[in-house]
């Protein structure tokens, strides 16, 4: 971008090209390349009532501005002079229109207005060649004689006309005079002491000059620091040159009996009052001590003093209630009359100290020259300056004072050495004023800018510095006393607005961050910061153009005046901000920055720009990118979340170098644009948030939608490419931070309050994060990018991937850093690391490889019953039987545990089995429980082993039935080694076409069925022997010896199950379908239920069909085993029950 070319312009006339003064064309070049960042053609044309004569363009800087006041900086550069700023002092004399400045050596003094920056400078030097000045002289501008006696004022024509210069000699007393200062422009000392008139004060030996003040047509008053006050007159009541100590007006202030010089009679102000007579002029005198003197200066006859007042007393008075401390530190500092053609009322500025602060007041003075007294109107306190000063007292303007028009309100200007502050008076008088709130504002200058000089006119002030020239502050109109006005002149907002829009001039000497001390409402500081981030975001601002040569042009204007506010908020406001409202800020700024990003890369990337048109037309079909970047950008944020989605979609079937493409997009955009030179350089390194300092509402990139679209792109990227580059590594690398990070704030942003991971959206991103980070880190590790895997593993605490990431080092390397990791995270990087372990199913690394982290492992095996499988281990390895034990128990014994593989609960059983005898008592309970589900789990090996055998299968009757069905499914889990609970169990053994099966099914009852419960074990013995009866036709049964019922019940009896309280068959038991109830199906069944009910009931139809006269048979057939068996027990043949038993 050319340095010649302005990006904005702030007057509609700077569209003429600058112009220059006629001997200035050989600096035009040199001027016009000096950088000013992008501010450097803030150019302005000057229209003021005295130069109308010049050029209508001229070199005039303005260097910041708002509603109220302007500062230029004039075209003359005085960097180039060779004086020392330290030892030098100048003087701006708006009546003449020259400035001068001088060091102990040469006077300079030029047209201060002159539009060359290289204008010319009268030379004079101020002592002969062999004589060395320890002290700069005083030097003044003197007037032309001409008068008009009608208006008692300066002819015009006498603008035009040389005026001469005075100089004083501080230590020697030696006032010169010329009267022509053209006459002896660069002229030798010696030749111009022919045009010289002089005098000498006649100081004391301990005395210097400290004041002069030009009060023509009177003459010079002089002060001295014995507080003596001396009258020269320069010219006889003729006009002409008579130079001579008119009066001594004040005695100096050391007698002989008093050697020492009270600083309470210090001169501290000289300002002239109106022409009151040809040759006549009033003087106004005040001292540090309150002393206030009112003189009338006469060229012709004797100066008399009109008025003499102590104002010390009344001003502590004033001040007593508020500041009590006032009284002892209370000092006078300057006076100032506020009318220009009045000598009653006057402004004193005077100081006050609590010792850490000095405190600056404004009292409006009132005098009465009849009474020879005065009452105190009004009396202000500046609240935006209250630094000390050391050597030089503040200096005092009221242009006003100087003007010919009166305004409701004045405004004051006090000069300080750092700073200028600007406030107003009432020029009405008005006694209901005091009460109403004033406006004030500061001009602060860089700490390297030395002022050396000022003076004003009746608009503006101007102060002088080598390193700066002359600066003009005017006032641009006086702020009328409504509230809205007020309002409209908010000063916060005022100065948030010049260091945003002016800060990037280059050599700029205002400081723009505001002073310290100045107390300022929070609220009203955060509505001035909003206003002026939407007047940049929403492009309202007056100092930002409509449109630039391009978008690209315009958001990065915006961008960096963003840049400029969010530095003078940290600067001025970091501790006064709310976190929410620097965040709000930090949104703003992240969104034209992203805008930028995305701008630039459209240029080299037209697909992308297409998909990008074609985005805007879906939101909106008369959405432009000049409409939505300039004034429409609070709608980019839903417009990119759909361009990622466009994008992510579109990327799926594309070419390798378009996905690259939309990788180095998110790169710039989200990661550089937003993490980089948001997140990081402005929320953490610049607000130095912290990262528990959250918005309202979840960062504006931070949605489902967005981490999606970034996490399919990366996914999409890794596995469609051959990442070998180090470009391609270095992307998924950069990708990997972006999605930690946002996933990171989102996770932040949740948990700050409960009732937000209550929500479904807080589900949703845990989700996508827990599917998806640990194809992150592996992609790293992939790219041999472990270093890097490790650090953001580590950083944000992702301990499933630190654990991955350490397992994929060689372990000499990654044993020392699991120690640290161990150290650093404690037991939740130990869990993980366990669960790791546990999960590969690495257990020795998991029993061996960390013995120091032996309690965090007992701990971490113990924090859950889901971890009993391998806990068990650990408490055998610790000798721990009974807890190893109680563990194998709890993780295979019992009905609920029948979903686990039947070889590995029969190996749990086993050594619960084992360990249970190791213990002392041995828990006999316990062990007969353990035995049970072993003697259940025989019991299905052996039904494996029985379906192995083709002769074995269905019972006929069961074929089509509901038992059918029940049959496969349970066929398919026992062939599965799936365990099956003991009712299931013994239902399958009664399904069989196998007369062993009843026994079976039986020994189970009879060895387990105290587990069953009374109720369900006295089902299932009838349900076992009605189907070994209904096994058998009995009709065609001749032999019942040759019965199923026959061989089961010779088993029943051999094996005594009748001691388990196994009841004997009988016609009523296997008759009686009071017990099948729906609960109990439901329970066995599931859904099955209803269905298995009516096959039920067909069954016990099928066994009354036998008639109760079978209940004989069956009795003949128990007695008939009983004997065959040994009878080992009385059967009751009535009830079919045995009774005794050996």
């Amino acid at each position: 971008m050319s340095s010649g070319q302005p990006l904005f312009q702030l007057r509609k006339e700077l569209s003429v090209p600058l112009s220059v003064g006629e001997d200035d064309t050989a600096n035009q070049t040199a001027d016009s390349s000096t950088s000013y960042g992008r501010f450097q053609s803030v150019d302005v044309s000057l229209d003021t009532h005295h130069h109308e004569d010049q050029q209508t363009f001229n070199n005039i800087k303005i260097l910041t501005e708002n509603e109220r006041y302007a500062v230029k900086r004039l075209a003359p550069d005085l960097s180039t002079l060779p004086i020392d700023s330290s030892s030098s002092e100048g003087l701006v004399d708006t009546h003449s229109g020259k400035a001068l400045v001088n060091d102990n050596d040469f006077l300079y003094i030029w047209d201060y207005y002159s539009s060359q920056r290289n204008t010319n400078f009268c030379r004079i030097p101020l002592h002969e060649e062999h004589v060395v000045l320890k002290h700069e002289p005083k030097c003044l501008i003197t007037w032309p004689a001409a008068m008009d006696d009608t208006t008692q004022m300066f002819a015009e024509s006498s603008g035009s006309a040389f005026g001469g210069v005075c100089i004083i000699h501080r230590k020697n007393g030696q006032l010169i005079y010329y009267e022509d200062i053209d006459s002896i422009n660069n002229l030798h000392l010696q030749l111009s002491h022919s045009k010289a008139h002089t005098v000498s004060l006649k100081l004391k030996e301990n005395e210097s000059v400290t004041q002069a003040i030009n009060c023509e047509p009177a003459g010079i008053v002089i002060a001295t620091s014995l507080g003596r006050v001396v009258f020269v007159t320069i010219r006889d009541s003729s006009g002409k040159p008579s130079v001579r100590v008119k009066q001594q007006l004040v005695k100096p202030q050391q007698g002989f009996f008093f050697s020492t010089f009270n600083p309470s009679n210090e001169i501290v102000s000289m300002k002239m009052g109106p022409i009151v007579g040809r040759g006549e002029r009033l003087l106004y005198i005040a001292t540090r001590g309150g002393n206030f003197q009112m003189w009338h200066l006469s060229v012709s006859i004797s100066s008399y003093k009109r008025l003499d007042v102590q104002l010390s007393e009344q001003i502590l008075d004033s001040l007593q209630d508020l500041y009590p401390f006032a009284r002892g530190s209370l000092q006078v500092l300057n006076s100032h009359p506020l009318f220009p053609d009045s000598s009653s009322v006057h402004l004193v500025l005077s100081s006050i100290s609590n010792g850490y602060e000095m405190y600056y007041i404004l009292s409006t003075i009132l005098l009465d020259e009849k009474t020879k007294s005065f009452t105190i109107f009004s009396t202000y306190r500046l609240n935006t300056y209250v630094k000390s000063f050391v050597d030089k007292k503040p200096e005092f303007f009221i242009p006003a004072a100087v003007g010919e028009q009166l305004t409701d309100t004045t405004t004051v200007f006090v000069l300080f050495e750092d700073a200028v502050v600007l406030t107003q008076v009432s020029s009405k008088l008005d006694s209901s004023y005091p009460l109403r709130r004033k406006w004030e504002d500061i001009i602060s200058f860089r700490d390297d800018v030395n002022l050396i000089g000022s003076g004003y006119d009746s608009d503006s002030i101007y102060v002088m510095s080598k390193e700066i020239g002359v600066l003009e502050i005017s006032v641009t109109g006086e702020v009328n006393e409504s509230e809205r006005s007020m309002e409209e002149v908010r000063f916060v907002k005022s100065h948030v607005d010049q260091a945003v829009y002016f800060s990037g001039i280059s050599s700029n000497p205002i400081e723009f961050n505001l002073p310290e001390g100045i107390s300022l409402e929070a609220d009203e500081i955060e509505a001035d910061l909003r206003s002026c981030s939407d007047e940049i975001f929403h492009s309202k601002g007056k100092y930002i153009p409509p449109m630039m040569n391009t978008l690209t042009q315009h958001l990065s204007l915006r961008v960096d005046l963003f840049g400029n506010l969010l530095n003078f908020v940290e600067q001025n406001f970091n501790f006064k901000v709310s976190p929410n409202e620097k965040l709000m800020l930090l949104q703003n700024f992240e969104i034209l920055n992203c805008s930028l990003k995305l701008c630039i890369l459209f240029k080299n990337l037209p697909e992308l720009s297409e998909i990008w048109k074609k985005t805007l037309k879906l939101r909106n079909s008369n959405l432009t990118s000049e409409t939505l970047f300039v004034s429409h950008l609070h709608d980019f944020p839903k417009v990119f979340s759909q361009f990622l989605v466009q994008l992510n979609n579109k990327s799926m079937p594309a070419s390798i170098s378009l996905k690259a493409s939309v990788v180095d997009l998110l790169i710039e955009c989200v990661y550089e644009g937003i993490l980089e030179d948001g997140e990081k350089k402005i929320r953490y390194d610049l607000f130095k948030l912290d990262p528990l300092e959250l918005s309202i509402e979840l960062s504006w990139f931070i949605n489902y939608e967005n981490l999606e679209s970034i996490n399919s792109s990366f996914l999409d990227f890794k596995f469609s490419t051959q990442i070998t580059s180090d470009e391609d590594k270095n992307r998924l690398l950069t990708l990997t931070k972006t999605l930690y990070y946002l996933f990171n704030q989102a996770n932040l942003w949740f948990k700050e309050y409960p009732q937000r991971q209550e929500t479904e959206l807080f589900n949703r991103f845990q989700l996508l994060f827990l599917n998806n980070h640990l194809s992150w880190n592996q992609a790293l590790l992939d790219s041999d990018l472990k270093q890097e895997a490790l650090q953001i593993a580590e950083f944000y605490q992702d301990l499933e991937a630190l654990v991955e990431t350490l397992e994929s080092l060689d372990r000499s390397i990654s044993q020392e850093a699991y120690f640290y990791y161990f150290d650093k995270f404690g037991y939740q990087f130990a869990s993980t690391v366990f669960q790791y372990y546990i999960n590969q199913n690495k257990l020795d690394d998991l029993f061996y490889r960390f013995p120091e982290q032996h309690d965090m492992l007992v701990e971490f095996l113990g924090s859950s019953n889901k971890y009993g499988e391998v806990a068990w281990i650990q408490e055998i390895l610790d000798r721990r039987y009974d807890a190893a034990s109680s563990t194998l128990c709890d993780i295979s014994l019992g009905e609920t545990k029948v979903g686990q593989p039947l070889e590995q609960r029969q190996i749990y059983l086993n050594i619960a089995k084992l360990t249970g005898l190791m213990n002392k008592p041995v828990p006999l309970d316990q062990l007969k429980l353990v035995q049970s589900d072993l003697d259940t789990l025989d019991g299905q090996k052996n039904l494996l082993f029985k379906l192995q055998d083709p002769r074995i299968k269905l019972a006929s009757r069961f074929v089509g039935t509901p038992f059918e069905k029940l049959f496969q499914s349970l066929t398919g889990k026992i062939e599965q080694h799936q365990g099956l609970n003991l009712r299931l169990l013994i239902e399958f053994y009664s399904m069989l076409e196998d007369t062993d099966s009843f026994y079976c099914a039986l020994k189970l009852i009879a060895f387990n069925g105290d587990l069953l419960g009374y109720e369900h074990k006295k089902f299932l013995v009838a349900m076992v022997w009605r189907r070994c009866i209904l096994r058998d036709d009995w009709d065609s049964v001749k032999d019942d010896t040759k019965s199923s019922l026959y061989q089961v019940l010779c088993k029943y009896f051999g094996e005594e199950f009748f001691q388990s309280n196994l009841a004997l068959p009988s016609f009523a038991s296997i008759t009686d379908s009071s017990l099948l109830t729906m609960e109990y199906l439901q329970n066995v069944y599931q859904e099955n239920g209803g269905t298995i009910y009516d096959s039920f009931h067909k069954e016990f139809e099928s066994a009354g069909s036998l008639g109760p006269g079978f209940d004989k048979r069956i009795q003949s057939i128990i007695a008939t085993a009983n004997e065959a068996t040994g009878k080992k027990c009385i059967v009751n043949y009535e009830t079919n029950t045995v009774e005794y038993y050996s």
